[in-house]
């Protein structure tokens, strides 16, 4: 996760739109449902950095890491603010603050500016502020504003900085470009292939055959804590209701039923619909040519064909239907047109419209009686929506005004029900066979968004059909599980550990021995104690990018090395050494391949950009005074990683 976070900001697109993502990401909460107030208990108003004087406060700092740190939260539901910290998110977040709040410094300098007609664009381009009509909405802009504890000018601020930071930026990285010789190295690269050999000396091969002492154990585990530690866990306590439940609260009188059918009176009525082919042509001459060859016995599709268009079958249509798609004009000449004849050209905004009618079909009208069910139905959900909308808005307003969840199942007679020790991600560490399915869907990724001391939270679980109403009744930071629970394991790792070293000093000694594939198969054989048998592996770099990530770290190693050498890697989880020997390189032309060369300066071409910008961005905070508080910074990582309580 973190991976990808640098390799954002650190890449062309990243860089041109950082700031921008900096300067939403206060908001950003309103588009993906991340919630979590913007306060940050604890910490005074004191500056984490000041950037000529303009100053990155505490809370803001922190509001900021708080919500983007929740973003990335929902591709790695496992991950904490810790381990967030511990990778360099927190670090990340503040560097792009002060290189939003410097370039926005440079930029105001040098004449450049964003007009608040320019901001007022940025906020209503924002989906979570546009209302159903797809415009924005002022009362959704104030209500998201209000939950996240932000004001209107703090989001204007970052948004003007962010615009101005992207005046600089975009045109310093955009359109950046490698020549085809400075790119054909690098494209040779990639249709290289590598032979070689790996061996392997295993940790168990020299780990002690007695068992640790309790001192020694304790020692183990102490200093390799982080190895076992198990994420944050959450217990949840919830209740769950279905809508079927106020069913009984539900009664449609016949009165209604009439009134609805008397408004969709026009549904049910007698019609006529049209199986209808059209043209659309710009002049009304046009459109009369070609009714006349229509109408003179040629097909719709060689009349079409003729003027180089190709008709459309539009299928069944009713004349409101026409009205609402086309014009009145066109829909009365359709309607007045007999079967098999071509309607007298009309007029719409789009054209003149040429519409053959190839059948007209009738279709009887439906009384109250037919309707009746369907009609009952309807009005029977719309109560039903309307009647648990009522009572989730009560039970949010309850909630609001302070109310226990154990109050609320009382007295809606819903029964409790407490979850095991979940991760973030809904497995249970002390239940390996538990499924988080259900209710549990619904509830984890608004409970571990949650602060410590929040109230309950409604969710909807099956959309209209059955809700949640839950709290988190314990926290279970991030820590290494008890010793006693792990002994067999942390005594299988202290036995790795031991025999690691002596592994290290024999593989070190047989990669000093081994020049040639013959020298390390001799050394092999040679060992003291018995090794695996060596692997040839013969590969190229395509098959290596095609596996995406999963290549193994030997033969990953293979691919840095220089022909000839032999070197030692350490192997996964302590469990031994790899000696990998590269006995040849076999070079790529890629002059040959003109495809792969100019994908390739494409890339390059990013990277170059990428140079740009930074260097750009090195220039303005150089021309920017910028001071940054180390004892204001750790209280924010202290107050969100949770070490203040620790302490």
């Amino acid at each position: 996760m973190i991976s990808f976070f640098r390799s954002f900001f650190q890449s062309k697109i990243g860089l041109a739109i950082s700031f921008i993502f900096l300067a939403l990401i206060a908001v950003a909460f309103a588009a993906s449902d991340v919630t979590g107030g913007a306060t940050f208990g604890g910490v005074s108003s004191e500056s984490v950095a000041e950037i000529d004087g303009d100053g990155i406060g505490t809370a803001e700092f922190s509001s900021t890491v708080s919500n983007a740190f929740n973003q990335f939260r929902q591709q790695n539901p496992q991950l904490d603010m810790a381990a967030f910290e511990a990778q360099g998110g927190i670090d990340g977040i503040l560097e792009q603050m002060v290189g939003s709040y410097a370039a926005s410094a440079f930029g105001q300098s040098i004449g450049l500016g964003a007009s608040k007609r320019l901001v007022d664009s940025e906020i209503a381009g924002i989906q979570a502020f546009k209302g159903a009509d797809g415009r924005f909405d002022e009362t959704l802009f104030r209500n998201a504003l209000a939950q996240q504890g932000l004001t209107e000018a703090r989001v204007r601020l970052d948004i003007e900085r962010g615009l101005l930071s992207d005046q600089l930026m975009i045109p310093a990285t955009f359109g950046s470009k490698m020549a085809s010789q400075m790119a054909l190295p690098y494209a040779g690269l990639i249709l290289e292939g590598r032979e070689g050999n790996i061996a392997f000396v295993p940790s168990a091969a020299f780990a002690p055959k007695t068992a640790p002492s309790e001192a020694q154990l304790q020692s183990f585990f102490s200093r390799n804590g982080a190895r076992y530690r198990i994420p944050e866990r959450r217990v949840l306590r919830y209740a769950t209701f279905i809508t079927d439940r106020f069913r009984d609260q539900v009664k449609v009188t016949d009165a209604e039923i009439a009134a609805l059918y008397k408004t969709r009176s026009a549904e049910f009525a007698a019609t006529e619909k049209r199986d209808l082919e059209q043209l659309i042509v710009p002049t009304e001459a046009a459109a009369k040519a070609i009714a006349a060859k229509i109408n003179g016995g040629a097909s719709m599709a060689s009349a079409a064909k003729d003027a180089g268009l190709a008709p459309v079958d539009l299928g069944l249509r009713s004349k409101e239907e026409l009205t609402r798609d086309a014009s009145p004009a066109v829909a009365n000449a359709v309607f007045a047109a007999a079967s098999g004849k071509v309607a007298t050209p009309a007029k719409s905004a789009l054209g003149w419209h040429v519409v053959r009618i190839d059948s007209i079909s009738a279709i009887a009208g439906r009384s109250l009686a037919q309707v009746r069910a369907t009609l009952e139905n309807e009005i029977a959900q719309d109560k039903l929506r309307q009647t648990v909308a009522d009572f989730t808005a009560n039970l949010e307003d309850r909630i609001a005004d302070g109310a226990s969840l154990a109050d609320i199942a009382k007295d809606e007679k819903l029964t409790l029900e407490v979850s095991p020790e979940l991760l973030a991600n809904g497995q249970s560490p002390s239940r390996p066979d538990f499924a988080p399915i259900g209710a549990y869907q619904a509830m984890l990724p608004v409970a571990f968004g949650l602060e410590e001391d929040a109230g309950p939270q409604l969710v909807e679980v099956q959309q209209g059909k059955e809700f949640a109403i839950f709290e988190v009744q314990d926290i279970k930071r991030a820590a290494p599980p008890p010793l006693a629970s792990i002994r067999e394991r942390v005594a299988r790792d202290w036995a790795l550990a031991q025999g690691l070293s002596s592994a290290k000093k024999l593989a070190d000694s047989i990669a000093k021995s081994s020049r040639t594939s013959a020298d390390l198969a001799k050394a092999v054989t040679g060992a003291k104690v018995p090794l695996p048998g060596i692997e040839q592996i013969a590969t190229n770099r395509q098959t290596i990018m095609q596996q995406q990530g999963r290549v193994p770290p030997p033969v990953a190693l293979l691919f840095s090395m220089a022909e000839g050498t032999t070197k030692v890697l350490e192997g996964p989880n302590r469990t031994g050494w790899f000696i990998v020997h590269l006995s040849k390189i076999n070079r790529g032309d890629a002059s040959k391949v003109p495809e792969l060369l100019q994908a390739t300066r494409t890339q390059l071409g990013q990277v170059v950009a990428d140079e740009y910008g930074q260097q750009l961005m090195a220039a303005m905070k150089a021309t920017t005074n910028v001071k940054r508080n180390p004892a204001a910074i750790k209280r924010v990582k202290d107050q969100l990683t949770g070490r203040t309580r620790e302490n």
